[in-house]
């Protein structure tokens, strides 16, 4: 057996794995739904948006004047797996205020303030595929057009 033969061999082999696997990303069409799975995963490298948290006192000074109704996206969010997901919808309307409470702090954090019912429908579709209790940042990163509400109402009285 030669020596030149075994690189050779190992170059060849390598090369078809490049060129079998150098042209899948285009194959992925946009509009195909089979293709949709990976998309979450790029947003969430993306962009991560920090939330606010704040007391009882200061949410609900800054957003009782919101009336509404609660839409719950449950409770299974966060590394404990206990806060939970609401919007706050007005009567008449098909946006309002998405927030997260977190119950081990008694604290909230406002994601936004006219946040659209069907994205977060659609972002509540897609959360299933980021675990068993993905951090509230992650499902933020699927909402589109949404960005974490850092607007501070001032310290607590």
């Amino acid at each position: 057996m030669r020596e030149s033969s075994v690189p050779e061999q190992s170059e060849s082999i390598s090369d078809k794995l490049v060129a079998s696997s150098g042209n899948k990303h285009h194959n992925v069409g946009a509009g195909d739904p089979a293709d949709h799975w990976f998309r979450p995963w790029q947003r969430v490298a993306c962009r991560q948006p920090t939330l606010e948290w704040r007391g009882p006192v200061s949410f609900a000074r800054a957003h009782t004047v919101v009336p509404g109704i609660e839409r719950d996206f449950g409770s299974r969010w966060g590394s404990n797996g206990d806060q939970r997901v609401s919007l706050r919808v007005e009567v008449g309307s098909d946006t309002g205020l998405l927030y997260v409470y977190d119950p081990t702090w008694d604290e909230y954090a406002v994601i936004g303030s006219d946040v659209p019912l069907a994205a977060v429908e659609n972002a509540f579709a897609l959360a299933s595929r980021l675990g068993e209790h993905p951090p509230v940042a992650d499902f933020v990163t699927l909402l589109p057009n949404v960005h974490a509400d850092h607007r501070s109402p001032g310290p607590e009285r």
